[in-house]
């Protein structure tokens, strides 16, 4: 990185180009048709250029993060709690339907099973390790109807995204997979997936997810800038509506660290039981 990137908490009031950082979770040409809009708005209302940079996993994004290679990023609640914990990420917003997440279990549509009890010694696919509504969060509601994945199916893959999972499922390749909500009906509602291909079994209780954060190295005053351009997009107004629907959002809120105190709890909860089972 160079070195006129390299400052100390709260100094830059601003930059030319913005690098963002957004989650592998689906297919890297999806993501970006799905964020070209929000960075040309963020652009014109910060008066700055916009760079998307789609890592390889989960992982790489954070230490892009962490690397400081990347300024701004769309995390989900899992990998939010590290970048704050390793990192001290300021979280600014989040979707309304960010504070109340689901996950959902999927089969194939020709699938017998008509709950998860139905599917044991069976297959099952997460998304990546680090996903929040892909893995952590789906897997603990399993812990908590005393399901142990690693016990209870016949194999445990992880697809690396959302999308992928889907089409396993659809495909056979897993015979039931665990993945993001609004993701999977975004792809049923676009055709990316259809509805006589895969069946929701089941959706978890809700919890919060993603959430736009970014580097401390940045002042308050560019924080606000930022935070402010995402709570004036309007499905009101029709270019905000594109915005918003690429998205699949209704509107932003401000995000606050007490909105994932539960949800670090339960990481801990669920990396302790990991190691525990020597499951990487």
């Amino acid at each position: 990185m160079s070195g006129e990137r390299q400052s100390e908490i709260g100094e830059i009031e601003s930059v030319e180009v913005l690098r963002i950082g957004v989650l592998p979770d689906q297919n890297p040409e999806v993501l970006r048709k799905r964020f070209a809009s929000v960075l040309s708005y963020l652009g014109e209302n910060l008066q700055l250029s916009c760079e998307l940079i789609v890592p390889e996993s989960y992982s790489d994004l954070l230490e892009l993060f962490h690397d400081q290679t990347v300024d701004l990023v769309y995390l989900g609640g899992y990998s939010y709690v590290k970048a704050r914990q390793k990192d001290h990420a300021i979280p600014l917003v989040m979707r309304r339907v960010d504070t109340r997440f689901t996950s959902l279990f999927i089969v194939n549509a020709n699938s017998p099973a008509q709950s998860l009890d139905n599917l044991e010694n069976k297959s099952i696919a997460f998304g990546s390790s680090l996903s929040t509504s892909g893995h952590l969060m789906p897997r603990y509601f399993l812990q908590q109807k005393n399901i142990t994945p690693e016990s209870f199916f016949s194999e445990v893959r992880y697809s690396g995204a959302h999308d992928q999972t889907a089409y396993w499922v659809r495909d056979g390749v897993v015979d039931v997979g665990a993945a993001n909500a609004t993701t999977i009906r975004s792809m049923l509602d676009k055709k990316l997936i259809e509805s006589n291909d895969i069946r929701i079994l089941w959706e978890t209780p809700p919890y919060a997810d993603y959430v736009w954060a970014i580097h401390p190295q940045f002042a308050k005053g560019f924080h606000a800038k930022i935070r402010d351009a995402f709570l004036q997009l309007s499905p009101d107004n029709a270019d905000h509506a594109i915005i918003l629907q690429n998205l699949n959002a209704i509107g932003y809120i401000p995000a606050d660290p007490d909105y994932f105190v539960a949800l670090a709890s339960i990481a801990r909860e669920i990396e302790a039981l990991l190691a525990s089972n020597n499951v990487n």
